[in-house]
C-alpha cells in the first residue's frame, strides 16, 4: 500500500473507533503531533499508554481480589488510569474508570467488580484497536523511509 492509502486506512480505523465510542477527538491531537522530526511519536505514545494502562489494570485487579478491598488504592489507580486514558482519547476506558471510582467512593464491592469487568473489557477492545493503529503507523513509517531513501539516491 502506498502512504496515502495507509493514511486513509488509519483515518477510517480511527473514525470507526470514534463511532463505536472507543475513542474521542483527543486522539486526533496525538496524530496531529506526528512530525518528520519525530515520526515514531504516535507509536511511542500508544506504547507508553498501553504499558501504563496495563500496569493500572493489573493493580486494580490485584486490589479488588484482596480479602479486604483497599478502596483508597482502587480510587488512586482508577484516577491514574482515567487521566492517562483521557489524554490519549480513550473515551470508553475513561467512562468505565469513572464508574469504578464512583463504586469505590461508595465502598460498593459488587459495584467495583462490575465496573472493573466493564473497564477490563473496554481496555482489551481499546488495546486491540490501538495495536491495529500502531501496525498501520509502522507501515506508514517504513513506506516514508523507503521514499526518502529513493529521493536521496544519486
Amino acid at each position: 500500500m502506498v502512504g496515502i492509502e495507509l493514511r486513509q486506512e488509519q483515518r477510517n480505523c480511527v473514525r470507526s473507533m470514534k463511532e463505536q465510542g472507543i475513542l474521542d477527538d483527543h486522539f486526533d491531537h496525538v496524530l496531529d503531533l506526528r512530525s518528520t522530526d519525530n515520526p515514531r511519536f504516535v507509536v511511542e505514545v500508544i506504547s507508553m499508554f498501553l504499558n501504563d494502562a496495563e500496569n493500572c489494570v493489573a493493580e486494580l485487579n490485584r486490589c479488588l481480589n484482596q480479602p479486604v478491598v483497599n478502596y483508597a488504592r482502587v480510587i488512586n489507580y482508577a484516577h491514574q488510569l482515567k487521566g492517562c486514558s483521557s489524554s490519549i482519547g480513550a473515551r470508553q476506558v475513561n467512562l468505565t474508570c469513572r464508574e469504578l471510582r464512583n463504586a469505590s467512593d461508595a465502598m460498593d464491592q459488587d459495584g467495583c467488580f462490575e465496573a472493573f469487568n466493564k473497564l477490563n473489557n473496554a481496555f482489551q477492545v481499546l488495546k486491540n484497536n490501538l495495536n491495529a493503529i500502531t501496525q498501520i503507523e509502522r507501515h506508514i513509517m517504513a513506506n516514508e523511509s523507503r521514499r526518502r531513501r529513493r529521493l536521496l539516491r544519486p
